[in-house]
């Protein structure tokens, strides 16, 4: 019996495709260990393993078919190798297979440390995400070929009990096993997503209660429940510095308390319900009053970054406000198809916005200014595609500052090719504040609008196209920007794995280490909040005091959060 498995495996070995197939899964494989943007824990280098060599396996076992047809006649098909030249073959494939898994392995846990002074995984890593990651893609190879057994034998008695053919009955039945199995599918993908949008909607017990101050959305005299904030509403409005804290901190008097206006996803059913609502509690707190609007358009689940709002609201003495519409429930990862309903929800509320300043004397006007952070950021750029420059301008928006923006804004893009109606002597765009206190005097003094994009934040450079193209970060080595390894290539699909995986892990924080790198702008956060809102009233001490106190605001959110 196990003479004869042996044989029926050597046959299949031999099939060109399968062939062809099993040499780019294994070299697929091999390749994911090289270093990329972030560095990976076993399990996704497992996951990277699995997704590289599956998807190598196909595209190389579809060469294979293409190969074959091409090479043999029309209307004969090949014969069969001898058994002997069989088992040659499947020996000898065999031998590759364990061969090549032998190299990467060796290559990748003969050095702890790359060139670029990366860390290496070790052997015990690799030996754990190579079985892994090969038993994966071997389950989802094993799933197919039940699939397809199964609809084989579903057709053959198909046929035989209402007859007809088995390959009449054979479309049927695996387009039958494919739709049970899509609903299957979907059903769990619903389930999971669904616990994660109720995770987000929960109340923690430290973010119960609503805020006393009637400066912020929720309060009791708010038109905006609290319960309906969100998870990330509820923290936001409960964490605002009170005219008292910022004076403490300054070592000045006259502060105020800050504006902050949240409406939940569950506020309003509409987008014309929640801009509604947003206008309602600007007017409501005198946010037309304050010298400073922020507008904000949050990430995903809502997450609209404390930090630079907090930031602002001390350089401005409290005298600010900002606004946020929440627009979904999930990660931001599995929200870009909410992109468009959050693009609207932002162009809308910046209309209001503007409706609303035009009937105030210019001097009694507040300097509207953007922030946007990752998809935030994307969103926020979205309201003015098209438009270049002169949207920001008719809508009245004064400075912005975008952060971690997306591969896929299509406006940023846009802002940056030949021919876009810009002002480009506005637009600046850096990886750190040094970047920014590098330029001539001049320069400086004309950037209204300020993009913070990391030469390594995966978020910023992952796209589909990695897939099949060289990304021009992955050029020369030479010529590669700061921080981005000099030693990987890319490799079809494998890259695209790679970086898919980076971006997961570009914002894995510690709460109150503040980092310039990957997807982690902290670190130069407040900085450029100074620089891009033009909130130089400030001397070095008090700049030194603003930043350890948004370190230690993080920690104690941390807390608070764990304790709920």
């Amino acid at each position: 019996m196990l003479g004869g498995a042996i044989r029926r495996a050597g046959g299949v070995l031999t099939e060109p495709h399968i062939r062809s197939g099993l040499a780019l899964g294994i070299a697929a494989a091999a390749e994911s260990y090289q270093p990329s943007l972030m560095d990976r824990p076993r399990t996704d280098q497992a996951l990277v393993v699995a997704a590289s060599a599956t998807t190598a396996y196909c595209a190389g076992s579809f060469i294979g078919r293409v190969g074959r047809g091409l090479l043999v006649p029309a209307g004969r098909t090949s014969a069969r190798l001898p058994s002997r030249g069989s088992r040659m073959a499947a020996d000898a494939a065999v031998a590759s297979t364990l061969a090549l898994a032998l190299v990467a392995l060796l290559r990748s846990s003969l050095a702890r440390y790359d060139a670029d002074g990366r860390r290496r995984p070790t052997g015990p890593d690799v030996a754990w995400s190579l079985g892994v990651g090969t038993g994966i893609a071997a389950a989802a190879g094993g799933s197919v070929v039940a699939s397809r057994t199964t609809a084989s034998i579903l057709a053959q008695r198909l046929s035989t009990s209402f007859g007809g053919s088995r390959k009449l009955w054979a479309p049927l039945t695996s387009a039958a096993i494919a739709g049970a199995a899509s609903m299957a599918g979907r059903a769990a993908a619903h389930s999971v997503l669904s616990g994660i949008a109720a995770s987000n909607r929960r109340t923690e017990s430290r973010y119960a209660d609503p805020p006393a101050t009637s400066s912020v959305s929720g309060s009791p005299d708010s038109a905006v429940r609290f319960e309906d904030l969100g998870l990330q509403g509820r923290r936001y409005v409960s964490d605002a510095p009170t005219a008292h804290q910022i004076d403490e901190l300054l070592g000045e008097v006259g502060a105020k308390n800050p504006v902050r206006v949240y409406v939940g996803v569950a506020s309003a059913g509409t987008v014309e319900g929640r801009v509604a609502l947003a206008i309602r509690e600007l007017r409501r707190t005198a946010a037309f009053d304050r010298s400073l609007l922020i507008i904000g358009s949050p990430a995903g689940t809502g997450y609209f970054n404390p930090i630079p709002i907090e930031a602002a609201e001390y350089l401005a003495r409290g005298d600010i406000a900002s606004v946020a519409i929440q627009y979904g429930s999930l990660p931001s990862m599995l929200s870009t198809s909410k992109a468009p309903i959050a693009i609207e929800q932002h162009a809308a509320l910046l209309r209001a916005v503007a409706g609303e300043l035009a009937t105030r004397e210019a001097a009694n006007r507040p300097r509207v200014v953007l922030y946007g952070e990752s998809l935030g950021a994307q969103t926020s750029q979205g309201a003015f595609v098209g438009r270049g420059t002169r949207g920001l301008e008719e809508l009245g928006v004064d400075r912005a500052l975008w952060v971690g923006t997306p591969h896929a804004s299509s406006w940023r893009r846009e802002v940056f090719a030949d021919g876009a109606d810009v002002d480009r002597e506005q637009f600046g765009c850096f990886s750190s504040i040094d970047d920014y206190a590098a330029l001539p005097a001049g320069e400086r003094g004309q950037l209204r609008y300020f993009f913070l994009d990391h030469h390594e934040d995966p978020v910023t450079l992952f796209s589909p196209e990695i897939a099949y193209r060289r990304p021009r970060w992955l050029g020369p080595p030479e010529s590669r920007p700061p921080n981005v390894s000099r030693t990987q290539r890319w490799v079809p699909l494998v890259t695209f794995w790679q970086t898919a995986i980076d971006t997961k892990n570009a914002a894995t924080v510690v709460p109150g280490e503040f980092k310039a790198f990957g997807h982690d702008y902290r670190a130069d956060l407040a900085a450029f909040v100074r620089v891009a809102y033009g909130l130089d009233r400030v001397t070095a001490e008090q700049m030194r005091r603003i930043e350890a106190r948004l370190r230690a605001s993080e920690i104690e959110r941390a807390a608070r959060i764990a304790d709920g």
